[in-house]
Parts: C-alpha cells; sequence; structure tokens
C-alpha cells in the first residue's frame, strides 16, 4: 500500500517480561487486538519482530468488504448454513464496530464507506449470481442484481451482470495500525519490536511461556498468534496455502469520481482482478495471484503482472487514462473453507491464533479483536466457533 513516510518506532525486548496476555504480531490484527485488551484492563505485551504495521499490513490494499472469496452459497455446502451464514453475519457486523473504534480513536485513517460491484465473468453465472443475490439479501444486507443493461448504464462496464452491494469500505491500514499501537501503549500495553523481540519457542500452559530470538523470557497467562499467514513452527500444521498477490497504484486522475460512488469493484474470476480509488486520485488494481510464498518468484513476476493489472483495469475503463506509477507485492494465506483461524490452538493450553484470513484481512482482523478479548478474559466467546481451529477439515 502507498504510505506516507510515517514509521513506528518502538524499543526491542530488553528484559524478561510478566503479563496477562502476550499478543505476537504488530500489524492490523495484533495492534487491535493490543488495544482492545488494554482497553479491558489487561496487562499487554505486543512483540513483533519488524517494526509495527509492517508485514501484510504494509501490503494491504485494505478494501473492505464483508463478502467473502469463497460465496455464501459456495460456504454454505461447503460448512454448512449456520457456519457460513455466522461468518457472513459477524463480516457485515464489522463496519459498525469499524467506525465505532475509529471514532473512540479520533482518528479516521481515511475510512469511508463504499458500495461493493461483484462483476460476472460470462453469461454462465448469471443463474447462481442472481440465487447469491437473494441468499445475501435473506441476511439482510443490502444487495441488488444488475443486469448487463444496468451494469452498462450505472457503471459504464460491459460484463453480463454484477452484484451491487450497500456494504463496503476502505481505510489506510498502515495508518490505523499505527494510530491503534500508540492507543494501546497509552493504556498500558508495552509494545517491542525488533529482532530481539522475535519469539522463537511458544509453551502452552498456566503460564504460558515465550523465548525471544534475545534470550527473553515472556511469561503470560495468555498468549496469542496474530502473525497472519506466518505460520509460527511452534503452531500445529494447518490446512492453509500461501498466495503471492499483487497491487499497483495509477498515477493521480483528473476525474475525482473514475467510475460511480467510487465503489469497491471486484470479480468472481480467479484469481480476480480488483480496484479501489484512493484520494489523491490514484486507482489501486490488485489481483493476479499465484500459489506460491516464494519471495524472489513472486517479485520476478512483478513487471509482467503489473502489465497485466492495468491491461484489465484498461479493458474495464477505456476511457480511462490507466497508467502504473508504483506497483508491490505481497503474501497472503487462505484455507480450503475460505474462513480464517480464530480461536483456541488445538494441544496448546491458553494459546490462541487469528491467521489465514484471505481477501478479507481487515474485516477479519475487526471481528478477530472482540473473539480474542472474549476468549483471554472470559474463557469464551459466541463467534469463536465459527472460525475454530478444530471445525471439520472441509473444501
Amino acid at each position: 500500500m502507498l504510505q506516507s513516510g510515517e514509521r513506528a518506532s518502538w524499543p526491542d525486548l530488553e528484559s524478561d517480561v510478566d503479563a496477562d496476555v502476550l499478543v505476537i504480531g504488530g500489524g492490523i490484527t495484533g495492534a487491535l487486538a493490543a488495544w482492545r485488551l488494554a482497553g479491558a484492563g489487561l496487562d499487554t505485551v505486543l512483540l513483533d519482530r519488524r517494526e509495527i504495521a509492517q508485514g501484510s499490513t504494509a501490503a494491504s490494499t485494505a478494501l473492505l468488504q464483508y463478502e467473502l472469496d469463497t460465496p455464501l452459497l459456495e460456504l454454505r455446502r461447503t460448512v454448512g448454513s449456520d457456519r457460513a451464514d455466522g461468518a457472513y453475519r459477524a463480516c457485515a457486523a464489522a463496519f459498525d464496530r469499524l467506525e465505532a473504534i475509529l471514532e473512540e480513536l479520533g482518528e479516521r485513517a481515511g475510512f469511508a464507506r463504499r458500495q461493493s460491484l461483484y462483476l460476472a465473468r460470462d453469461g454462465d453465472e448469471l443463474p447462481d449470481l442472481r440465487r447469491e443475490c437473494d441468499a445475501r439479501a435473506g441476511l439482510g444486507v443490502g444487495v441488488e442484481f444488475l443486469d448487463r443493461q444496468s451494469l452498462r448504464h450505472q457503471f459504464g462496464i460491459e460484463r453480463p451482470g454484477a452484484l451491487l452491494s450497500s456494504l463496503g469500505g476502505e481505510v489506510d491500514a498502515y495508518r490505523l495500525t499505527l494510530r491503534l499501537a500508540e492507543a494501546a501503549a497509552a493504556l498500558g500495553a508495552r509494545i517491542r519490536s525488533g529482532p530481539g523481540s522475535e519469539v522463537v519457542s511458544l509453551q502452552g500452559g498456566a503460564p504460558t511461556i515465550a523465548r525471544t530470538a534475545s534470550g527473553h523470557v515472556v511469561r503470560a497467562t495468555s498468549a496469542v498468534f496474530a502473525t497472519g499467514y506466518e505460520f509460527a513452527p511452534c503452531l500445529p500444521p494447518r490446512a492453509a496455502s500461501l498466495v503471492s498477490t499483487y497491487a499497483v497504484a495509477t498515477v493521480p486522475l483528473a476525474a475525482p469520481e473514475p467510475w460511480p460512488g467510487r465503489a469497491l469493484i471486484w470479480e468472481t474470476a480467479r484469481p480476480y482482478l480488483y480496484l479501489r480509488t484512493i484520494p489523491d486520485g490514484r486507482v489501486i488494481v490488485g489481483g493476479a495471484d499465484e500459489p506460491f510464498a516464494d519471495a524472489d518468484r513472486r517479485d520476478a513476476l512483478l513487471e509482467s503482472k503489473t502489465a497485466q493489472l492495468i491491461d484489465s483495469a484498461r479493458a474495464l475503463f477505456p476511457s480511462l487514462a490507466l497508467e502504473a506509477d508504483c506497483a508491490w507485492a505481497g503474501v497472503f494465506a487462505e484455507t480450503p473453507d475460505g474462513l480464517p483461524y480464530i480461536g483456541p490452538v488445538p494441544d496448546m493450553e491458553n494459546v490462541h491464533g487469528s491467521l489465514a484470513y484471505g481477501g478479507n484481512g481487515i474485516t477479519f482482523a475487526v471481528v478477530a479483536a472482540d473473539i480474542l478479548l472474549g476468549l483471554c478474559r472470559d474463557g469464551s466467546h459466541p463467534h469463536a466457533a465459527l472460525f475454530g481451529f478444530d471445525r471439520p477439515a472441509r473444501g
């Protein structure tokens, strides 16, 4: 993601520490969890081997969606209606929750609500797309089906049809993470980042015991892995795959609204293309995913992927003068059923995880913060069963 140049500087861990909760990972999930935990009165320590807000957070294109990468009807077939509907409802509720968080922080961090436009790839998908529309509407989401003519009239896009949802948004994930870390520290959380703060081993129990690269020990009543796609060696192996993804920011456009409402745009095709605007007039184009995480292989494709993404965006909007300004790549983890892992880690007493978000990192970070607080403070949360590590393996 484009960054303002603002950086966060926190000291490395320099001594042994005792705490109520240890949070491992200083991206959006870890910072948000630390803020919630510290705000609830729990003595919280957050450790990251990088600077705060680096890793996948720094690469986020920050489309905020209630929609998962797996459509609702497909998810119902995979994990059952109760779990699928619960996951969609939790993500939809995250928007109001995020606005409340921003209000409490006194920082909008570039947040804005947007419509979300989900484009069909070809006409054969339209019957399923209509059924998907009905299913989502049944959950109380504001969504409508657009046929080819309506899509052309409203957005000037030539596709067979689309779903237009009222619920979507955007935010500056990098800035939000920095503000959350600062707010957590103001509430008493101890934030440490740097090579010495890397957790190299973690033992579940009462207490949990973490050892860092600097040789220090952190003893905590509970520990939380908020490490996104990075499955630490001390975690049980899970059925998740790593995917490289690409993004481009265009040169600023003269038009303040290159398409109506600056809606989020994505598509049914896999891997999918997605677009959103940012306030300085640029368009962010992302996608072109590849099923590997090797940094050298990933970065070797950056030039060709940049051209591919720009060509795809121009095909949608031929009248826009879309030219690449900068490009970057990142990695994310996805699971067979399309749901993340949030909850107690099997066989590790008092250790919880929040991992493998797929394309819904920030939305799931909001959902996870409430779940993790419930687990660390009360031992339970009603949404924990939706995303638990112990759910049946399907997909």
